[in-house]
């Protein structure tokens, strides 16, 4: 049996990378929160805020990483998603102060955008140069020689993350010797499969007035009159979520 405290030792870590680049990055401006992993689907980690509440009545906000996504070869990418996350935080309490306000729930936008580039990462929805910098669904690259990559480069051995996932190969029936609950049957999720095909027309709402589209999923529709994008009905369970996205 190993004689480490694998729990122990991988949140240590994570903290010290947290805090390593909270200092490095962000002047040690960025209040403490939850932080934690998370294998939500097609997501290289998600910001959620105001996730956790105590016996105080007192919140906090939460960071997740995928561990799926967690390799010794790919450190200084799980990193850079860390600090993108990171850069949600940190957008989040700007719009918290007097005279500001957070920003639209899920969306990446110019302020955003623009603490990205100066701390060395740069938003595109592709994941590549040319994308564009703002919207929903965003990754980074990072930029050569930029802040983030002097940074990590510097980094202390005892902010690296001692533990990876490991990446199994699964049977036909999906059987590792895990112990799941509450995975849909076969037949349930094969039902849900053909409901939500189903449903072809998807209701946008403009978060400002009362607007309201309907068509097909996967628009990207504008309001001109408030100059806002479209919100897709059920997004708020998306929104979370879709800081998220290198992945958020």
């Amino acid at each position: 049996m190993n004689s480490t405290d694998p729990t122990n030792d991988q949140f240590a870590a994570y903290r010290a990378m947290w805090a390593y680049f909270n200092t490095t990055l962000f002047g040690g401006t960025l209040g403490h929160i939850f932080l934690n992993f998370s294998r939500l689907a097609r997501s290289l980690g998600f910001f959620s805020p105001e996730r956790w509440r105590n016996a105080g009545n007192q919140t906090t906000h939460e960071i997740s990483l995928n561990p799926d996504h967690l390799t010794h070869g790919n450190a200084k990418d799980s990193a850079s998603t860390l600090v993108h996350e990171m850069a949600h935080l940190w957008r989040w309490e700007q719009g918290m102060q007097p005279g500001s306000k957070p920003p639209r729930s899920g969306y990446h936008d110019t302020k955003w955008a623009d603490k990205m580039v100066e701390i060395g990462l740069m938003p595109s929805d592709t994941g590549k140069p040319g994308g564009k910098r703002t919207g929903y669904r965003m990754g980074h690259y990072i930029i050569p020689g930029g802040a983030f990559e002097r940074a990590f480069d510097a980094m202390p051995a005892e902010c690296q993350l001692p533990w990876t996932a490991v990446d199994r190969d699964r049977d036909n029936d999906g059987d590792d010797g895990e112990s799941v609950e509450g995975v849909a049957k076969p037949d349930e999720a094969d039902e849900a499969k053909k409901t939500a095909a189903r449903k072809v027309k998807v209701k946008y709402s403009c978060p400002d007035c009362e607007l309201n589209v309907w068509g097909k999923p996967g628009l990207n529709l504008h309001c001109n009159e408030c100059d806002e994008d479209l919100v897709a009905e059920g997004s708020d369970a998306v929104s979370e979520r879709a800081a998220i996205l290198k992945a958020a």
